[in-house]
């Protein structure tokens, strides 16, 4: 399969379903709006909101603006009833059509946001910590030879160095050269590739701590950090420290990751009846059309059966969409930028 970088969704996806992978994040199409993820997101922007706050004070500016959805007021962003509904009616909107939200959901997410602040008196509550960043995103191409790539699809050469991909939701310094990553989760202590409760152990090994380090490592090689995964209904705060040790063990995952699915050429489903409740629940690739009889999962395996993942991929994929995904590890030769 071709890949040309690799983030945290996309690695948790190829663990939970390699088919499923493949239609996201090789042919990009777009799977079913889950609910729980919206309410996780609105209460990720409420928090950001508050963050925003505490950078923008340092900064001596008098509101918080960052787009078009915030231009506040500290006042009005210290209302957490307002900032909760505002963020709310926006992805409302935004997920029209996919999901509705309803007066308990805004209700659950207010709930969330209070219970979210309120940790261990307001310890991370972002207006009380000393903010760097919030939702820095990064975007790193690896420039070693393992991570080097060359694709051919559909009579177009793809080509460059893997890029690891993601957004971090708050970093405050701990000291002059020490870092807190600090990432929100509204969702339970699951590995949901397996469905186990993650224990502190595995959350060492874990894909996504491991490249947060990582790349933040990358970014800021002259800081240490700690990474604190805070599950706001599942358990609280767990601490990561990681060390330099840590960073090749977080580059030997990304090889080995990047590695397999490179050489996947017949990506696994899940289930070919469709009857884990995975599949019925969580995955509309698996859903019955009603005049073949079979579900989108079921007939592109049968194609790349028939015909091979090479010639299914140059048929059905987004080339340049995948050209883009690849920027800053990836160019289509040919393709405008």
């Amino acid at each position: 399969m071709i890949v040309c970088y690799l983030r945290s969704s996309s690695a948790g996806t190829m663990e939970f379903c390699e088919m499923k992978y493949f239609f996201q994040y090789v042919l990009g199409y777009k799977d079913k709006t889950n609910k729980k993820a919206v309410l996780g997101t609105i209460v990720h922007r409420a928090l950001q909101i508050l963050g925003d706050k505490k950078l923008a004070m340092s900064r001596g500016e008098d509101k918080v603006v960052n787009d078009d959805l915030i231009d506040l007021t500290f006042e009005r962003c210290d209302d957490i009833d307002y900032i909760v509904k505002l963020c709310f009616d926006y992805y409302a909107e935004v997920e029209k059509g996919e999901v509705v939200l309803e007066d308990k959901d805004l209700r659950t997410c207010t709930n969330w946001t209070y219970k979210a602040i309120s940790h261990k008196n307001g310890e991370l509550d972002p207006r009380n910590q000393d903010i760097f960043a919030t939702e820095q995103y990064f975007d790193i191409e690896i420039k070693k030879d393992w991570a080097k790539y060359d694709y051919e699809v559909g009579g177009k050469k793809l080509s460059g160095y893997l890029s690891i991909k993601g957004t971090v939701d708050v970093i405050a310094k701990e000291g002059e050269k020490y870092f807190q990553i600090l990432d929100y989760k509204t969702g339970k202590r699951l590995n949901w590739a397996t469905g186990e409760e993650k224990t502190h152990d595995d959350l060492h090994k874990d894909t996504q701590l491991l490249l947060y380090y990582y790349a933040l490592k990358n970014l800021y090689p002259d800081y240490s950090f700690y990474v604190s995964i805070y599950y706001i209904n599942a358990g609280g705060v767990f601490d990561v420290v990681f060390d330099e040790k840590d960073y090749n063990k977080a580059e030997n995952m990304l090889r080995k990751k990047f590695q397999q699915i490179r050489n996947n050429e017949k990506p696994k489903q899940l289930s070919p009846d469709h009857s884990h409740w995975k599949c019925k629940y969580l995955c509309k690739f698996s859903e019955i059309d009603k005049e073949t009889g079979k579900s989108t999962c079921q007939m592109f395996n049968d194609r790349i059966q028939l015909h091979g993942i090479g010639e299914v991929t140059a048929k059905y994929a987004n080339i340049d969409r995948i050209a883009k995904y690849g920027q800053g590890g990836g160019r289509l030769e040919g393709a405008n930028d």
